[in-house]
């Protein structure tokens, strides 16, 4: 099993199926400086099955909610919405403590998901630099 990195950010895409995440620090335990990581196929949608405490946490508050991404930054969450009714324009809504805490609280597994797949993603970006190097 991977070792979680922490995070600074990342954000779910469940329409197109992704995530980007930023990782606080890299594996050595030296800040994180570089381009984030990008999940994309199984790695993705593994961590969007795993944030279902999470959308279930939206969905109980807003019954029929059509999610289009999550981002978590620190203490604040950011939901897009699908556009209601009508109206073309998607919706976004921001969450401040305590529901962000409960947000992050459901999506602890998703998060911890993340932080490992980032893991894996930089030590394989490390192990091709060293390998053009070489």
């Amino acid at each position: 099993m991977t070792t979680a990195l922490p995070l600074v950010s990342y954000k779910i895409h469940l329409v197109d199926v992704r995530v980007r995440a930023v990782p606080r620090r890299s594996a050595d335990g030296a800040a994180f400086h570089g381009p984030g990581v990008d999940l994309r196929g199984a790695e993705a949608a593994e961590v969007i099955e795993a944030a279902a405490p999470l959308l279930a946490w939206l969905d109980a508050r807003e019954p029929g909610v059509a999610v289009r991404s999550v981002s978590v930054r620190e203490a604040r969450v950011l939901v897009s919405l699908a556009p209601a009714g009508a109206d073309p324009r998607p919706r976004a809504v921001r969450f401040d403590a305590p529901w962000a805490d409960e947000l992050r609280e459901a999506g602890r597994d998703a998060e911890k998901l993340i932080g490992e797949a980032c893991a894996r993603a930089l030590a394989r970006r490390d192990a091709a630099r060293a390998s053009a190097l070489t």
